[in-house]
């Protein structure tokens, strides 16, 4: 039985190669062969539900896939910020942030850089920008990635420039 699920671990990591090299096709296709063998392999879950999400714009399948990655590995962050992205591009935007909340509440290792980049996105999108300006900026104080901190700059300054002058005054005592 060890030997087994050894087996399945290494098509997940071949699996987790193929959609890094573009074949995602071959990747879908191992994704299935190992729940159909291990149906709480949670990992896989997540690959399907990116690969549903991203590449098929079936979003209730990425939906389906996520929810079970979160349920069967909770400790596995890539399906919680899979999960966020997925819903932000659905502009499912309260439900979005509560995901984000109960996430870095309750998820250890939760990368707080691209939650609060999400957050940054979800009020820029309700076009509350002085909460997206908040967000870029503490998304920023926790990013360590030159690039990353350059885009939560250039985040900062494009909602600055949609700001009232009002807005921009605001942003002074913040």
């Amino acid at each position: 039985m060890e030997e087994n699920i050894s087996y399945y671990e290494n098509q997940f990591i071949r699996a987790d190669a193929l959609i890094s090299d573009g074949n995602v096709s071959e990747a879908k296709e191992i994704l299935e062969e190992i729940l159909m063998q291990y149906p709480d392999f949670g990992k896989a879950h997540n690959h399907l539900g990116w690969i549903y999400y991203t590449k098929l714009s079936n979003y209730e399948k990425g939906i389906y896939h996520y929810k079970l990655a979160m349920r069967f590995d909770p400790k596995y962050p890539a399906s919680y910020l899979n999960y966020a992205y997925l819903l932000v591009d659905l502009r499912r935007l309260e439900e979005a942030k509560e995901h984000i909340d109960e996430t870095l509440k309750h998820l250890e290792n939760a990368d707080g850089a691209s939650y609060y980049s999400e957050l940054g996105r979800i009020y820029e999108m309700e076009f509350n920008f002085i909460r997206s300006y908040e967000f870029y900026k503490k998304a920023m104080s926790y990013g360590f990635g030159a690039q990353f901190i350059e885009n939560m700059k250039m985040n900062m300054n494009r909602v600055k420039d949609k700001m009232t002058i009002f807005e921009k005054l605001k942003l002074k005592f913040i």
